[in-house]
């Protein structure tokens, strides 16, 4: 399941919004792990994932992408 899902089911609150890789509101950096990014239409730099596109494959580290 993805990150945006884990990350509702441990009460554990980010902006979100089209649940589907189009709005960009679940911008999360990846610190470290791996994840399977599934295709989205917004533009990510490197170290960049969605929660609602991304799943975890090994343990992850995550943090909130600064604006």
């Amino acid at each position: 399941q993805s990150i945006l899902t884990e990350l509702e089911e441990h009460n554990v609150v980010i902006n979100y919004s089209c649940r589907q890789g189009h709005c960009g509101s679940c911008v999360l950096q990846l610190l470290s792990g791996d994840v399977m990014h599934k295709d989205c239409l917004v533009p990510l730099s490197q170290g960049e994932i969605l929660a609602c596109r991304a799943t975890p494959i090994t343990d992850i580290k995550i943090g909130l992408r600064d604006f």
